[in-house]
This record gives C-alpha cells, sequence and structure tokens, in this order.
C-alpha cells in the first residue's frame, strides 16, 4: 500500500482520536438526572404506575416545575425514583455526577449541610409553612416550642425538622416516626401522638388526596417553631454554571407569569 493510499486513512484515524474525547464530553454535558424521592415527598414530587404505562409516571409541583424550566433546553433528562436514604446516597458524584433536585437553606442534618442543600438556584420557587395537623376536637395550641415538651410527636422517617430536631434529640420532645403523609394522618386518628408535623401543601394534599374529611383535622399554625423557609432548586457540582443560569431564567420566567402559583394549586385541588 503506498504512502498516498495510506495518507487519507491516516488523517481520518487522527481526526478521530482527536474528536471522540470532544464528543464523549459533549453528551455527557448534555445529560442531567432528576433525582426523585419515592412515596414520602408527595405532592412536590409524585411517582405512580398507571395503566398502559411500563415506566412510571413523574408529577408533583417540583417536578412540574423541573421539567418546565428544561423544556427549552437541549438536556436530555433521566428521571430517577428512590427512598430518602438512598435518594440523598445518589446525590454523591460516583453515583449520580450531574444531578438536579431541590433544597432549602433550612434542611442540615448536625454534620452540616447535605448535598442536597448544598448548591441551589439563585431564585427561589416559593416557601413553605408548617402545621400541626391534629384532631378537629383538639384545643392543643403552640405558643412556643416548651409546649410540646413531655409531648409526642408524629414525623417522617429520615426527615429533618429545623426548629425541633434539637430538642427531639435531647429528649425534650418524644417522636412516632412512620413512613408516609397518609400514614401518618392514619396516626393522628388513632391518637399516636398530639399531632402530626407537617408543610401546610404536603397535609392539604394528603387529605385531598387520600379522600379524607377536611373537617376531621385541624391545622395548627407552628411558625412559632418552624419559621417558613423557601424551597429552591438544588444542583450537583459537576452541573455547569451556564446550565444553571438557563435553568434560574425559565424559573424566574415561570415565577412572574404565575405558571407556578397555578400548579401548587393544581394539586390543592383549589
Amino acid at each position: 500500500m503506498s504512502l498516498k493510499t495510506i495518507w487519507p486513512l491516516l488523517l481520518t484515524l487522527f481526526a478521530l482520536l482527536i474528536l471522540s474525547p470532544l464528543s464523549s464530553n459533549q453528551t455527557q454535558a448534555d445529560e442531567l438526572t432528576y433525582l426523585v424521592i419515592s412515596n414520602q415527598a408527595e405532592p412536590f414530587q409524585i411517582v405512580s404506575q398507571k395503566v398502559n404505562h411500563t415506566e412510571p409516571v413523574h408529577q408533583g409541583i417540583i417536578s412540574d416545575i423541573v421539567y418546565a424550566s428544561l423544556k427549552e433546553s437541549e438536556v436530555e433528562v433521566t428521571t430517577l425514583a428512590y427512598p430518602f436514604k438512598r435518594y440523598i446516597l445518589m446525590m454523591d458524584p460516583q453515583h449520580t455526577p450531574r444531578w438536579i433536585s431541590y433544597g432549602s437553606p433550612a434542611w442540615q442534618t448536625i454534620h452540616g449541610e447535605e448535598a442536597q442543600n448544598k448548591r441551589l438556584s439563585k431564585n427561589k420557587l416559593f416557601d413553605v409553612s408548617h402545621v400541626l395537623v391534629t384532631k378537629d376536637d383538639s384545643a392543643f395550641t403552640v405558643n412556643r416550642v416548651d409546649d410540646l415538651f413531655g409531648k409526642t410527636i408524629i414525623t417522617l422517617k429520615g426527615f429533618s425538622y429545623p426548629g425541633l430536631d434539637r430538642y427531639i434529640k435531647a429528649g425534650l420532645i418524644f417522636k412516632v416516626e412512620v413512613n408516609s403523609h397518609e400514614n401518618a394522618l392514619k396516626a393522628v386518628e388513632t391518637g399516636r401522638g398530639i399531632g402530626f408535623v407537617a408543610m401546610k401543601t404536603r397535609a392539604l394534599y394528603t387529605i385531598n388526596s387520600a379522600g379524607l374529611n377536611r373537617n376531621e383535622f385541624t391545622l395548627v399554625d407552628f411558625a412559632k417553631v418552624i419559621a417558613p423557609y423557601p424551597i429552591y432548586l438544588s444542583f450537583s457540582d459537576a452541573v455547569p454554571e451556564k446550565l444553571i443560569e438557563q435553568v434560574d431564567q425559565q424559573v424566574l420566567k415561570l415565577k412572574q407569569s404565575h405558571r407556578i402559583d397555578e400548579i401548587i394549586h393544581s394539586y390543592l385541588g383549589e
């Protein structure tokens, strides 16, 4: 084979060697994993199996916002759902290099911020407030955290409760942990605790979706124990800053058009 024949082949091989890493990096940059909490994050993240669907259907306030904010991008989104503890574990770069989810500065562990709350979007999505869900005939009120001392409250397994966790750890407040919001409301009905500490949005959604009678529960304001706090989108360290800026701009548009408010109300039956 002459040099004249070999030369084009060598040039082609050289080009492939140069472009291959670039193509691989570009593909990785265009992929994003949306991490979802299964079974405990409704109505923020709702995972359901519908008839004639081989894959789970992902809906919810956060999910709708995530998909809407990435709709105009060229990013390929893969959605993966896990139980809460594994969800946090999957945020490790070795498991999921590039991910998007949601978080808040208020959610911290005794060891500091979790990966979920480390890198947040610039624009907040909305604020959340908490309530103590009690039986309708309960006259219990919360004016300060001391009112809960010696009492048993119902909480969700694995979740952090700003304003409460240190008192629970100190043994001043007792807790009964359950796996889901619906189980928590059942625990309220059976008197396993004075009430269930929940985000107001989640409490209203669960009562509505479970077909429970709203009048059988009282939502006691809990702001003096857990102050309202903001919710943001969160990102792994490997997500390009440019993509985060694009998502932030879309979030801002969704807020300005009141689309986020519409999404929230749609899940509360309003």
